[in-house]
């Protein structure tokens, strides 16, 4: 039976803490995220765009500053301080995270639409893919999704309960106050996703060490 890679208390702990030291930033991004697409909407529907490319306006204009945000809390998480220079991605870079974007999507359309269950086992497997993408811009684009598939695998019941965790999270502070809570939880809930990414990867390694002497006898 594998170690548990991280306790709920622990992530959200190093998270809350990532978060106050760069506190600015974060909360930042999501607003500036938010009024970004609001305004995007806004004027897709002023110029009466078709539907498909409204669409993927919106979704470029979320992937970009989803990746920006990514940036932010992964830098924060292992110890640095992230500068405003995060909200300039290399377009080939954003690109690249676009199409992952899509493909993330899509898993989750399909997990969907086979009811609640699966959908919570997908984003569990896949929490890490933008930390991934991150951490490695060059990594190929199915790399992603395959790295973050063996480093949750064996913890997916660990990451169910902090998926879990957080949609009540969410459930009890956004309610309340109509939803700006979300000003915290969302970039709170990105620097904990990244403190999850590094304790996944840290037993990763662990196992893997482990398991070299093993294979060497």
């Amino acid at each position: 039976m594998s170690k548990t890679a991280f306790g709920f208390k622990e992530v959200l702990s190093l998270g809350w803490e990532a978060l106050k030291k760069n506190i600015l930033i974060l909360i930042s991004l999501a607003i500036i995220a938010f009024f970004a697409q609001l305004i995007a909407n806004f004027a897709a529907s002023i110029i009466s765009l078709p539907a498909i490319i409204a669409s993927l306006l919106s979704t470029a204009i979320g992937t970009y500053f989803v990746l920006s945000s990514a940036r932010a809390s992964y830098a924060a998480v292992q110890g640095q301080f992230p500068s405003w220079e995060v909200l300039k991605n290399d377009w080939k870079v954003f690109l690249k995270f676009f199409v992952v974007s899509l493909l993330l999507s899509v898993i989750f359309i399909i997990s969907m639409l086979l009811l609640v269950i699966p959908f919570f086992f997908a984003f569990a497997l896949f929490l890490c893919v933008p930390f991934i993408f991150v951490q490695n811009p060059e990594i190929e684009i199915l790399e992603v999704f395959k790295k973050s598939w063996n480093i949750s695998i064996k913890h997916i019941w660990t990451l169910l309960g902090y998926i879990f965790l957080w949609f009540l999270i969410i459930l009890v502070t956004a309610i309340p106050t109509f939803g700006l809570a979300l000003v915290i939880t969302a970039p709170l809930f990105y620097v904990t996703s990244a403190c999850v990414y590094k304790k996944l990867e840290e037993a990763s390694k662990e196992t893997t060490a482990a398991a070299v002497p093993t294979a060497a006898k």
